[in-house]
């Protein structure tokens, strides 16, 4: 049930007095935090060869990538690059890949579960080409080593299904196992980083839709999968298809799990807050489910305002979104009643009214509609999130809690 008292408690006055002490990440009992920090300190001693997977959702601030690149960089600079992970089924416009560039050939008919909420994978798109169309792809940084590719798709009609064909550099051309239902399948191929350095993703006759590539380092360390969608709410998670989340995450074997979300709800114009409350809940308990030795994460909203049209007014130049506050209040319960980890955004930008301050930095810190963050921007958010957590890790493997 959704409580009432909490806004007393969680005002955004309080952050803004004391943004160091809010914007750490604070752990409200997650089961998972304990291993977590065990696994850091493992590799970090060199003592591991396993992989710690991190696995954001979210909404805009997660699909561009600049955010989740700042703490992924910092990460795999102290415990070990594990490789790019697992990113988008080609190019999403408003979207990008940190790690690399993906062009496009031929005809490609995208489903987003935004949109369209039906069977769709983890990260909720799914992209089917037409006979001979083709996804280039090429990294963004250099890939050193031994690497293995792994192509998530599924069959969309009775028919069979020709393979995937990856095609190297050199030319050389290797298959990959077509899907043999409609459910989500992967199927993967192994190559050097050399090898992969630009590689195309070609369809066949009758193809399969694509659902998902990683592409992983076969060595220890860690890595940050950022999966979001433009426009999402924290509802969307709920509507991709169960098995595949089982599947997929069964497969991927996440270590955190991060939520991004709270940006689009803020702005909703019809909210109700009883469903998001529940929604949130739900979705964290999905995931606890499918992914049972993760810990989560939820990442509280960060600051925006309106130029134009209602919101409340809290002493700043432009108003507040009228839902931001009610996001931010809903978010600290839930991450308390479901015992996982939280940190504050907006805490870590400096309070209420700090995406004004953003926006009129020199340079911008924010864009214009005071929603968004420059790359500058995203890149000191991501900085000061990593900065959150490697003090929660340092305090976990005290065992300071």
């Amino acid at each position: 049930m959704l409580k009432q008292t909490l806004p007393l408690l969680f005002c955004g006055s309080v952050f803004a007095a004391s943004p160091a002490l809010a914007a750490n990440v604070v752990d409200y009992g997650d089961p998972n935090a304990p291993r977590l920090w065990r696994q850091l300190a493992a590799l970090e001693r060199h003592e591991s060869r396993e992989v710690v997977r991190i696995l954001q959702l979210g909404d805009s601030h997660t699909a561009g990538d600049y955010f989740t690149q700042a703490y992924r960089s910092r990460l795999q600079q102290r415990f070990g690059n594990s490789g790019p992970g697992w990113i988008t089924p080609g190019y999403v416009k408003n979207q990008r890949s940190a790690q690399f560039l993906m062009k496009m050939s031929g005809d490609w008919n995208m489903r987003i579960s935004r949109a369209n909420p039906e069977n769709l994978p983890v990260g909720g798109i799914g992209n089917l080409p037409a006979p001979g169309a083709q996804a280039e792809l090429v990294p963004k940084f250099p890939l050193n080593g031994m690497y293995k590719v792994s192509v998530w798709s599924r069959k969309v009609n009775d028919l069979p299904v020709s393979p995937w064909k990856l095609t190297l550099p050199n030319g050389e051309v290797r298959e990959l196992s077509p899907p043999i239902s409609s459910d989500w399948q992967m199927s993967y191929v192994l190559g050097n980083g050399n090898e992969l350095n630009s590689f195309f993703l070609k369809a066949q006759d009758n193809p399969a839709e694509l659902g998902g590539i990683a592409i992983d380092a076969l060595n220890p360390g860690v890595t940050v999968d950022a999966l979001g969608i433009v426009g999402a709410m924290q509802r969307v998670t709920l509507r991709w298809q169960q098995e595949a989340v089982s599947d997929q995450l069964r497969w991927r074997q996440p270590d955190l799990i991060v939520l991004a979300y709270g940006t689009n709800e803020a702005f909703d114009p019809k909210p109700d807050w009883d469903a998001y409350y529940q929604d949130l809940k739900n979705s964290i308990r999905l995931l606890r489910q499918k992914a049972p030795s993760a810990a989560i994460l939820l990442i509280g909203a960060p600051d925006s305002a309106r130029r134009t049209g209602p919101g409340d007014y809290v002493g700043c130049r432009f108003r507040q979104p009228s839902g931001l506050n009610h996001v931010k209040t809903i978010q600290r319960q839930v991450a308390v009643e479901e015992k996982i980890l939280f940190w504050d955004w907006m805490a870590a930008m400096g309070g209420t009214c700090a995406i004004q301050r953003y926006a009129s930095a020199t340079p911008p810190l924010a864009g214009q509609d005071l929603i968004h963050f420059t790359q500058d921007g995203y890149e000191m958010n991501g900085e000061a999130f990593y900065e959150a957590l490697i003090q929660a890790y340092q305090r976990g493997r005290q065992g300071k809690g």
